[in-house]
């Protein structure tokens, strides 16, 4: 959520933002001090002096005593620096002996010591600051140097210090004193600091006192991501007034209490991968006022109800959680949201208005969901939006597709790409440089790849030239992503090649009344004993299913449903897998192994855990009603067992019986319709399934999708026993 400054990279050299007439960089250098002497020895200084300095890398142990080195024009270097960084050096401890010897010799100098320095010294990691004022430095980096203590007053010299960079260092300890004298910093970043202690188990951060950050009275931005937190360290964040943007990702605190952050004016805030850190729904009434932007990507999320009524937010990212659907209430309550990311979740098609009852919003993300037909009532939500990604839906192709895909290829003509700015810009000072919410979005938008053209015949072209509504373009748009499922055919196609709305015949239901009718006596009148022979041919397997039928509901009529299957009964099974003997050996070498082992999911499989002395049915029974979720292993084999089939009517008819939802088809191979009996074309048509890929590379997504929606169920159960 914070970037790396500008005028040093990730390796610590020097960018070209920091002036050649400026800078000296002796980074990578063995004697770096001796290469910082012979740079200054050479120096220009008539019309300038060296503002930029990196010593990175350096095999540095402390920090260099070289602050009273001076140029040509005798200007020391304390003096004269505005951005030094010392990142990558080796300051492991906190305090060690160091031998000094009369004589120091290396290949490249020879230099005498003074006896009287003889033996050893105590040294902090930071003795080279100690005595030296410096009145016009800005920016100091200490990334990667393996500081582990901050001690008392390190930067007590540097009164104009604005930003400190000490991340990916081994702190694990600072205190009350360990900030003094930079009461002007505005940027902190102490992310990625780890440290393990004696039993080599890692530690988290820990604040010898509440008052850590009571001096720092102008701080405004704090990254605190991927270093483990305690709970209690949240109480000196409390007392930081002025601070604007904080990043607390992956520091392992759970479940924020609602005060956590009252008193402060918090825009900017990544919660990210953070598992229940918003179980309290009101975890953020602290900051409903100000909070701007929000990260929360990866952190057990089943709804957005924490993040009602809050007027300012902006920009929302929720990828990768558990939320299945958006309520009218928190909608309404977002009423200047930008920008909404909520890939990686589980919402699926709706029919009611949704996004646009948040007037503000421009940008939607909604890829890798398990939206499986686009509906009228979409289309109208995306009306007002200017981008939209669908891609990695499993969509099944409706005119509505089509009409979605037109109206983003006409807009590529006539409405040019658009920025996403904050709207609240008061106070929008330097700080929210640090924060890149709005310049992920605006990267998306200017990589986005333009929808090209694909009409072949006219019926696309006056298509185009409709007067539908809609003013958005797909960010996420690629040819291979926006297909859907031509379920008739088996096939997937291109959006634009689905038949258009208007292509439908618009027929009054007297006159197909009237012409069935017709048809009928014709057929029926001369030849009524013919056609019956023929209707019992063509739908012989109709007849049979219909017997199959009423086989089946009589031997259910005969199972006792005085059990009733309620969110406190407790299971046996993750899942009852339903397949045929056919099938056999990809539920045993595929299945298995990517959901018993990969996934943890106990799987009850009907040749390994029925009871010996039940009868099969009994066993099925039993075995449906001791599972949380249901498989159906679907493939035209399957169709042909009467017990598979048996299993198929049984598992609707639980469902029903209970009102549950947990029942997942699995299609092993395309199955037509004409092969489909009622009872399946129903689950499907009800039910969102996945299909095997022949292509391995896809079978990797078929196995992430599966063991989401099996882990999503074990889940929900898991909590409905916790609360039982």
């Amino acid at each position: 959520m914070t970037d790396v400054q500008s005028w040093v990279d990730e390796r610590g050299k020097l960018t070209e933002r920091a002036p050649r007439a400026h800078k000296i960089d002796v980074s990578y250098q063995f004697n770096a001090k001796l290469g910082l002497q012979q740079q200054l020895e050479a120096f220009s200084c008539a019309n300038s002096s060296v503002q930029y300095l990196s010593m990175a890398r350096s095999r540095l142990l402390v920090v260099p005593k070289i602050f009273s080195f001076t140029d040509p024009c005798d200007q020391p270097l304390s003096d004269t620096l505005v951005y030094l960084t010392l990142a990558g050096n080796f300051f492991y401890s906190r305090n060690f002996e160091r031998p000094k010897f009369k004589e120091q010799m290396n290949a490249t100098n020879a230099m005498l010591v003074p006896a009287e320095v003889d033996g050893f010294v105590n040294e902090v990691w930071s003795s080279g600051f100690r005595g030296v004022n410096f009145q016009n430095l800005r920016e100091l980096d200490l990334r990667l140097c393996g500081i582990r203590e901050l001690e008392d007053s390190p930067f007590k010299n540097m009164p104009n210090l604005e930003k400190l960079y000490l991340g990916e260092n081994n702190i694990y300890q600072i205190n009350e004193n360990s900030f003094n004298g930079v009461s002007n910093l505005i940027h902190l970043d102490m992310s990625r600091n780890y440290e393990y202690n004696i039993k080599e188990v890692y530690q988290g951060l820990y604040f010898g006192d509440l008052k850590v950050f009571s001096k720092l009275t102008r701080l405004q931005t704090l990254d605190l991501s991927y270093t483990k937190m305690q709970r209690e360290n949240l109480l000196a964040i409390k007392n930081l007034k002025s601070l604007l943007s904080l990043s607390i990702c992956q520091t392992e605190l759970k479940n924020l209490e609602p005060s956590w952050l009252t008193g402060t004016s918090i825009r900017y805030l990544d919660v990210s991968r953070n598992h229940n850190v918003f179980k309290d729904k009101k975890a953020l009434r602290g900051v409903r006022s100000t909070l701007q932007v929000v990260y929360a990507d990866d952190i057990a999320l089943s709804s957005l109800d924490v993040f009602e009524n809050l007027p300012s937010l902006e920009i929302l990212l929720v990828s990768n959680n558990e939320i299945a659907a958006i309520k009218k209430k928190v909608a309404k309550s977002l009423t200047n949201l930008q920008v909404l990311i909520v890939d990686m979740n589980r919402l699926t098609t709706w029919f009611r208005p949704t996004m646009t009852l948040m007037p503000k919003l421009k940008f939607l993300s909604m890829r890798n969901n398990n939206i499986n037909l686009i509906s009228e009532e979409m289309e109208k939500d995306f009306e007002n939006l200017r981008y939209i990604g669908i891609s990695g839906n499993f969509v099944v192709c409706n005119c509505n597709a089509r009409e979605l895909f037109l109206i983003a290829l006409r807009n590529e003509k006539i409405l040019p790409d658009e920025f996403i700015f904050p709207i609240n810009n008061t106070g929008y000072i330097e700080s929210a440089v640090y924060h890149t919410g709005f310049k992920d979005i605006n990267y998306l938008i200017s990589k986005r790849k333009n929808v090209e053209s694909v009409c072949v015949n006219s019926e696309c072209e006056k298509d185009l030239n409709s007067k539908s509504s809609g003013k958005f373009h797909l960010f996420d748009y690629d040819d291979s992503t926006y297909k859907c499922l031509l379920a008739v055919e088996g096939r997937n196609t291109p959006f634009a090649a689905v038949p258009s709305c208007g292509a439908r015949t618009q027929l009054g239901i007297d006159d197909v009344i009237s012409d069935t009718l017709n048809k009928l006596y014709f057929l029926v009148i001369p030849l009524f004993i013919l056609p019956l022979l023929i209707f019992g041919y063509v739908f012989r397997r109709n007849i049979r299913y219909f017997f199959i039928t009423m086989r089946n509901s009589t031997m259910l009529s005969l199972i006792n449903n005085e059990d009733i299957i309620d969110e406190n009964t407790i299971f046996n099974y993750d899942v009852f897998v339903s397949y045929c003997h056919e099938d056999r050996g990809w539920v045993l070498d595929q299945l298995l192994p990517h959901v018993e082992v990969d996934a943890n999911v106990s799987v009850c499989l009907h040749e390994r855990d029925f009871m010996v002395g039940l009868s099969i049915l009994e066993n099925i029974v039993s075995c449906m009603d001791r599972s949380k979720t249901i498989l159906l292993i679907l493939s035209q084999k399957f169709l042909l067992s009467q017990w598979c089939q048996f299993e198929m009517h049984l598992a609707q008819h639980r469902l029903l019986e209970t009102r549950r939802e947990d029942l997942i088809l699995v299609l092993l191979e395309d199955i037509p319709r004409r092969m489909r009996p009622n009872t399946l074309h129903y689950l499907m048509l009800t039910n969102t399934y996945v299909v095997w890929p022949k292509e391995k590379a896809e079978q990797i997504v078929f196995w992430r999708r599966l063991n989401k929606s099996l882990l999503a169920h074990k889940l929900r159960q898991a909590n409905n026993d916790s609360i039982a």
